[in-house]
């Protein structure tokens, strides 16, 4: 089983923040994070745009009612970008984990005998 550990980190000054905000690592982590989360957030709307479609086409609702629901649920989402963007740039200093894995190069020797 796995040990969880937690960090105790202390309040942040608002130095630190501004610091964060002109590095430019920090600045492409915050971008990469705000466009992973502007797609997955854009992505939750497909399913009920897609039922939407669907309800228009088999006639159950009018196209003047399809396209007030679509308007409406398509600005609901990018309210929630917009929103997620700003309080992303004002309250939080992001730092992207990346990662490199390094793939070992055998002779077909080595592998033989490796086996």
């Amino acid at each position: 089983m796995e040990k969880k550990t937690y960090v105790r980190r202390r309040k942040g000054k608002l130095s630190d923040h501004v610091e964060h905000n002109n590095d430019d690592w920090y600045k492409a982590s915050k971008r990469k994070l705000k466009a992973s989360m502007r797609h997955k957030i854009k992505r939750t709307f497909v399913p009920v745009l897609d039922a939407l479609d669907e309800e228009r086409k088999s006639g159950n609702i009018t196209e003047e009612m399809y396209k007030r629901m679509r308007s409406c649920a398509l600005n609901a989402g990018n309210d929630q970008i917009r929103k997620m963007e700003i309080e992303l740039d004002e309250r939080y200093n992001v730092e992207a984990l990346n990662y490199h894995i390094q793939f070992r190069v055998m002779q077909p020797e080595e592998h033989e005998n490796a086996g």
